[in-house]
């Protein structure tokens, strides 16, 4: 499968919070598009895994989402590991996006700043020749940060308004 964009969060509702009328726009244009959640949010004020996994297939599904995984990494403890780097470098490579979405680097939430790292790293890494997976190497075309918790000034932003 090759993917146009893929947006890559720490929690289920990331995506949807950060990126959803950007998914939902480029969906509408006739991109492919997937979204790879690394926890099941399981430290979660509100909701439980089972829920918040629900949730998430019902908002993929309203929102035409091509693929949505889950690394289930451990929640409020994703950490920026070679262990960690590779099971998002095998779903770069399995999914080959052009374009990958994510966190912003500057966040009050480590999940979110670690992921963002993850990413970063692991983007370079996925297409490296010599890093062996048993998958073929891919690096996408670009990589773009979400503005978060931080005022910023953004590089460019995403009418959605329609």
């Amino acid at each position: 499968m090759a993917l146009d964009v893929l947006c890559m969060m720490a929690h289920p509702d990331d995506a949807e919070i950060l990126a959803g009328g950007t998914l939902i726009k480029l969906k509408d244009q006739g991109y492919t598009v997937g979204i790879v959640d690394f926890t099941r949010g399981e430290m979660g004020t509100r909701g439980d895994p089972e829920s918040r996994e629900k949730e998430a297939a019902c908002a993929a599904e309203i929102m035409g989402i091509d693929v949505r995984r889950n690394l289930r990494l451990p929640d409020a403890r994703i950490e920026n590991t070679v262990e960690n780097r590779e099971k998002v470098v095998r779903a770069i490579r399995e999914l080959r996006p052009r374009l990958i979405i994510t966190h912003g680097m500057n966040n009050r939430n480590p999940d979110h700043t670690h992921t963002a790292m993850l990413v970063r790293e692991s983007c370079f890494t996925a297409g490296l020749v010599k890093y062996e997976t048993g998958m073929e190497p891919h690096r996408p075309n670009k990589l773009i940060y979400c503005m978060e918790y931080y005022e910023l000034t953004p590089t460019f932003y995403i009418d959605i308004t329609e």
